[in-house]
């Protein structure tokens, strides 16, 4: 799976500022970072058919997080925050 500012699976990436390994919450947080911040253009790379990072193979009915942390939010985004 690919994610950035646009979505493809065959744009090389020599097209792109940067290229981000995992959409965990680091990829994720990287692509706001470099996209939404920066301007750049970034494409990200996933194992995965969805994003998560481990979250994605470790899923739990209803759960965000296994921790009671505020930590693990994406508190960057005040939609994703909210969800």
């Amino acid at each position: 799976m690919t994610l950035g500012s646009t979505v493809s699976g065959t744009t090389p990436a020599a097209d792109f500022d940067a290229l981000i390994i995992g959409a965990g919450f680091s990829g994720l947080y990287q692509l706001y970072c470099l996209r939404d911040r920066l301007g750049l253009s970034a494409q990200v790379l996933e194992a995965g058919d969805g994003v998560g990072g481990t979250w994605y193979w470790n899923r739990y009915p209803g759960a965000r997080c296994d921790s009671e942390s505020h930590s693990y939010c994406y508190t960057f985004s005040k939609e994703l925050l909210e969800e």
